[in-house]
């Protein structure tokens, strides 16, 4: 059996990115490197306030580097293995639909296209 400890965590991991608003940032940053609240409320389609409570979350479980240059705070991926986590998940998806599920193969694909951006 995997320790309690290991268990409890995994669990407050999986809590934290099992939101659609967090998983939407971790993505656009992915794609981004670096952003501003503005960009990503801007890119994501959800209001700052909003954003702001979800960053924060994503901040306290030390997922992300929050960087506060000149008068503007950016946001970037502190832990990579997010990445992996979210293709794993999109891979999951991906083969239970075999295939045929169109917005699946997208997202398989952009991850895809990070993969090759961040080896760059």
């Amino acid at each position: 059996m995997i320790d309690d400890f290991v268990i409890i965590k995994l669990s407050k991991l999986f809590n934290i990115i099992s939101n659609e608003i967090r998983i939407k940032i971790i993505y656009t940053l992915m794609e981004n490197k670096s952003l501003t609240v503005t960009e990503l409320s801007e890119k994501i389609g959800v209001p700052q306030n909003t954003l702001s409570a979800h960053l924060k979350i994503l901040n306290e479980g030390a997922y992300l580097i929050k960087e506060q240059k000149w008068r503007n705070v950016h946001y970037s991926i502190k832990e990579p293995k997010l990445k992996e986590i979210l293709e794993i998940g999109s891979l999951v998806l991906y083969n239970k639909w075999e295939g045929n599920w169109e917005k699946i193969a997208d997202a398989k694909k952009k991850i895809e296209k990070i993969n090759r951006i961040q080896e760059v």
